[in-house]
């Protein structure tokens, strides 16, 4: 007995399957990373996420404290531009209660260079003269009671901590 394949009904199927496989992969780096970045000299960022189970993507909670020697900012990120927006290749975060004080802060990631982000100001749709941070693995990630106090409300979050205090 001959057993025949047609090539049309081949392709599609492995296309999907390769398709699948892919936004799986997606998927799994599609939030910001947390941790802690540096910046050079005392500049450090943390990024830190509230992740309730059962709860999609959209509704994960992601705070921010900038830290260096001028003093310390906390506060919640918004996604802004989302990696499918993109093609899958970076997303925008951005911290919209200071835009009328300093412009549009935002935070850009690359889906594969998860271990960098940039920090500056948006521009267009995406961050313009930012400055690199580097994940630093060895930097405690515990989180101060103004971060955790981020996390865990759902409404916009701003404090401006001073050096010294």
């Amino acid at each position: 007995m001959k057993i025949s394949y047609s090539h049309k009904f081949i392709f599609p199927l492995g296309f999907a399957i390769a398709c699948a496989t892919f936004s799986i992969a997606v998927d799994a780096v599609q939030a910001i990373a947390e941790g802690v970045y540096w910046g050079g000299g005392s500049r450090y960022i943390q990024i830190a996420k509230r992740i309730n189970k059962g709860q999609s993507a959209d509704d994960v909670r992601v705070c921010y404290q900038g830290f260096s020697s001028n003093g310390s900012m906390i506060a919640s990120l918004q996604l802004t531009i989302p990696r499918y927006q993109t093609g899958m290749d970076y997303e925008v975060y951005t911290i919209p209660s200071v835009t009328k004080e300093f412009g549009v802060l935002a935070i850009q990631q690359f889906a594969f260079s998860r271990d960098k982000i940039l920090f500056g100001n948006l521009v267009g749709r995406m961050v313009s003269k930012g400055i690199e941070y580097k994940l630093d693995p060895n930097f405690p990630t515990g989180r101060s009671p103004e971060l955790q106090a981020c996390l865990n409300t759902d409404q916009k979050f701003l404090k401006r901590i001073p050096n010294g205090s």
